[in-house]
């Protein structure tokens, strides 16, 4: 098991953001030459003495700072980063203002990586990507050709394998974890309170056992009942505008069609009157006529 790893299976959890801190977001970081940045010659000789990795550790720790790496977790995930990139410099057999700017290159991708706690590991490639074309192709001084064809695919499938893959890891340990404390506020609504506010409301309403026991420990004493008035009805709160506009709104419409309504029903039974009506005149006269035929016949028979 790597360093690395014991590392993060040691590791506590990542520290919460501080409230009000303005986070940075994802953003594009345009890549220059960076031989000779973070180690310089003087640093490379001392570096080339290292014969183990614990004394690659010690230098590394005094040129950085980074001394407490064995009992400082980051600081130790970081160093094991710095020399696995030194060793990988030496098994490529690069010379030393290689390894200066391919140590750079790493250094500074790493940086863009842990400065933000959001993903941007697609900024992340595209940088280390334009950090090693600026030191593979001849177009001074924007860039210098320090590597050739097949050094540039070998240190992009290295840090591929060995960074990218691990990518989230490395947030996970150098970023701060972000929390969202959301807030909404409706117009014409009352806030409603905070639940810690209620919990210790509630707390302070409720008594606690040593003030029940001090309480029945305590001698009746006389009291003196007032009397009671009668209850006053609850006044109702007060509507905002907007309520009132709206309650405006739904009585005229519902007084229209209330109208419309009425309207309606009073021409059906008008009309059901008329039909009526009709009917009972049409009744009228066929009684009539029919008297008037047995008359007429009567009289003739006499």
């Amino acid at each position: 098991m790597s360093f690395f790893e014991v590392a993060l299976a040691n590791m506590p959890a990542p520290t919460e953001s501080t409230p009000g801190t303005k986070i940075i977001q994802p953003r594009r970081h345009k890549g220059r030459v960076v031989v000779w940045e973070d180690l310089s010659v003087n640093h490379m000789d001392a570096i080339d003495q290292a014969t183990t990795p614990d004394d690659l550790r010690s230098i590394l720790g005094q040129i950085f700072g980074m001394s407490d790496h064995r009992e400082n977790l980051k600081d130790g995930v970081l160093m094991d980063l710095f020399v696995y990139t030194v060793l990988y410099a030496r098994a490529q057999g690069f010379t030393k203002e290689q390894t200066s700017a391919f140590f750079s290159i790493v250094k500074r991708t790493h940086g863009v990586c842990v400065e933000t706690p959001f993903g941007n590991v697609q900024e992340c490639y595209n940088y280390f990507t334009e950090l090693l074309l600026c030191h593979g192709t001849k177009r001074p001084p924007f860039s210098v050709d320090l590597f050739d064809a097949d050094q540039v695919r070998s240190i992009t499938d290295y840090v591929v394998n060995t960074y990218f893959r691990h990518f989230k890891l490395y947030k996970y340990v150098f970023t701060p974890k972000v929390q969202l404390d959301l807030t909404m506020k409706y117009v014409g609504i009352p806030e409603t309170p905070q639940p810690i506010e209620e919990e210790e409301q509630k707390e302070e309403e409720q008594p606690g056992p040593d003030a029940e026991a001090a309480e029945q420990q305590e001698e009746p004493q006389e009291v003196e009942v007032a009397p009671t008035e009668p209850e006053k009805p609850e006044e109702t709160p007060e509507e905002s505008p907007r309520k009132k506009e709206l309650r405006a709104l739904i009585q005229s419409q519902l007084a229209s069609q209330v109208k419309e309504l009425k309207m309606s029903v009073d021409e059906q039974l008008k009309i059901n009157d008329q039909v009526l009506t009709q009917k009972l005149a049409a009744l009228g006269e066929g009684d009539s006529s029919k008297g008037g035929r047995t008359s007429s016949r009567g009289g003739k028979r006499k």
